[in-house]
């Protein structure tokens, strides 16, 4: 047979040779070790083979979907280690805590430290013995009758979501067999560096970053965002809606508009007890930090926050960073000599400071204008004057960073790290990533509002996330309250609008895979007609029509 490599040249291979050998013609275009192909834009496991005429790429260990595809090999290593120590142990895989995976125990059996131990030590063997990942193409409708003996029920109603002509990759090591949504390593002895630890309800699988896999990051707990976690989880359980599965049940019996307003009450009184808050003891609060990642939510939640201050008798002044970027030669710059516009050094943290004392001495401030067209810094007669009843709301990527804040006293701050945590997953196996939401969401604001194509949005997402692991993810657990602005119904409302954008997206394009894993993703769900959802609503921020309009 005769394929098409990444190189871009056709090169003759043996039929029936898989993508793993045909990888190893290709290994000095890569950094690191393949992780997986892509034939013909569609992502897929090193063990299967590409066909005459197929077009091959790869991706390696160190880029975004191999490291993926190491993640999900990870817990599946788990899962098998737990089946054949505690095989009675029902493994749920939740959320991440920075690098590392929680999987709850769903049927709440305990498991000691002696438990991780052999767990840990049958992984250990695993990997040593470089154990093969065994994979086995089927219909939906085998796939459908051979998991249920295999695992838990919870995969059935995933399958059935799927159209009836697709092939499906069931996962193996040893003889139990599983569905995943990324395709897997061909081998458990590609996995490096891992520790468990127990979390209270369930087990933290770590492993080391995209960039280092062979050593691990110092344990760090994460206690306010496992809390959240934990209150996002709680919320599907109280709604029954903690699945796609589920989520499709209500939208075909005609229950959507009870899922969404369930959703918005929930919100709306969780913002009601943030303003409560700021205005208990009394009224210590004169400034509010508002942080959090791209597509969170930030600016519907400063706007939603403000208007239940209000209520509250308080006068919530907006504060600008923008405002404070320190004069252009002043910047500090990139490796590529490009300015770093998010480094909190490009931020006058001196006078924000000095400006932020004053206005709590109940001085009067000259706020500057910061004019990005000349980058200089200039002063246009907006003053500000905090009075009884003002607090100041400053919304930026540095909110949690005390640096930013430092000389303000911290009774007289409230920190409020915005998230976008995704309580909803395809099975017990298969989560939604919360950055795969955060993507879409932009992905669909950028169509509506910046006249950016789905494909530009990938482009740039490497970027993004890249400024959010150095200025925000570290500073997180500095908040004194994180809010989660993810509805579960909302990947049903995306459905529409997210579709049309990917399919754009050319089937040659470097971004085709990523846009061909989202299209697999939104296939799954049904789709939601939007009319009942409020104009105050954190979607409205991303499909339009909201109230808060121009602020957005």
């Amino acid at each position: 047979m005769q394929i098409t490599g990444p190189d871009g040249k056709p090169k003759a291979f043996q039929d029936g040779t898989p993508l793993g050998v045909i990888a190893q013609s290709y290994k000095q275009l890569y950094s690191s070790p393949v992780a997986l192909g892509v034939v013909n834009g569609q992502p897929q496991p090193l063990q299967l083979c590409p066909q005459d005429g197929d077009h091959v790429t790869f991706y390696p260990l160190d880029s975004e979907q191999g490291y993926r595809s190491y993640i999900a090999t990870f817990q599946f290593a788990l899962i098998a280690a737990m089946n054949r120590r505690r095989p009675e142990i029902q493994l749920e895989v939740e959320n991440t805590f920075g690098h590392g995976l929680f999987c709850s125990v769903k049927n709440k059996i305990f498991l000691s430290k002696y438990d991780l131990e052999d767990v840990t030590h049958c992984m250990e063997e695993m990997i040593r013995d470089q154990e093969p990942v065994q994979i086995r193409q089927l219909s939906r409708d085998e796939a459908r009758s051979y998991v249920k003996p295999q695992f838990f029920q919870d995969e059935a109603p995933l399958l059935d979501a799927l159209p009836e002509d697709y092939r499906i990759n069931l996962y193996g090591v040893g003889d139990r067999f599983a569905y995943s949504v990324m395709p897997l390593l061909p081998n458990l002895g590609c996995l490096k560096a891992f520790e468990l630890v127990w979390m209270g309800s369930g087990i933290l699988l770590r492993y080391g970053r995209q960039d280092q896999l062979d050593r691990l990051e110092p344990y760090v707990e994460r206690k306010k965002l496992a809390a959240v976690y934990a209150q996002s989880e709680k919320m599907g359980q109280v709604m029954h809606c903690p699945t796609v599965a589920a989520l499709n049940q209500y939208i075909r019996e005609g229950n959507s508009r009870g899922i969404i307003q369930m959703c918005e009450a929930y919100h709306e009184k969780s913002i009601a007890r943030i303003a409560d808050e700021i205005d208990a003891d009394g009224r210590n609060v004169r400034l509010v930090l508002i942080a959090g990642p791209s597509s969170s939510g930030k600016t519907t939640f400063s706007q939603r926050l403000a208007v239940q201050m209000r209520v509250n008798g308080l006068r919530p002044i907006p504060i600008s960073l923008d405002n404070y970027f320190k004069e252009r030669e002043q910047t500090p710059r990139l490796p590529d000599g490009s300015y770093d516009f998010e480094s909190i050094e490009a931020l006058d943290t001196e006078l924000f400071n000095e400006h932020m004392e004053r206005l709590l001495r109940d001085e009067t401030v000259e706020i500057p204008y910061f004019n990005f067209k000349t980058g200089h810094r200039e002063y246009r007669g907006q003053k500000v004057y905090l009075g009884d009843d003002g607090v100041l709301v400053v919304e930026g990527i540095h909110g949690m960073n005390e640096k930013l804040s430092a000389r303000v006293r911290r009774r007289n701050k409230l920190k409020i790290y915005i998230s976008a945590l995704t309580p909803l997953s395809f099975d017990d196996y298969n989560r939604i990533p919360t950055t795969d939401m955060r993507l879409l969401r932009r992905m669909v604001r950028d169509s509506q509002f910046r006249s950016h194509d789905a494909r530009q949005t990938i482009q740039n997402w490497h970027k993004v996330r890249q400024g959010e692991e150095r200025n925000i993810f570290p500073f997180s657990e500095e908040a004194d309250i994180m809010f989660n602005t993810t509805l579960i119904y909302e990947l049903a409302v995306f459905k529409k609008y997210a579709c049309p954008l990917l399919e754009q997206i050319p089937r040659d394009a470097a971004e085709y895979p990523v846009a061909r894993n989202f299209l697999d993703m939104l296939q799954i769900v049904e789709s939601i007609d939007d009319k009942a959802i409020p104009n105050n609503s954190i979607i409205r921020e991303f499909i339009g029509h909201s109230i808060f309009g121009d602020l957005l």
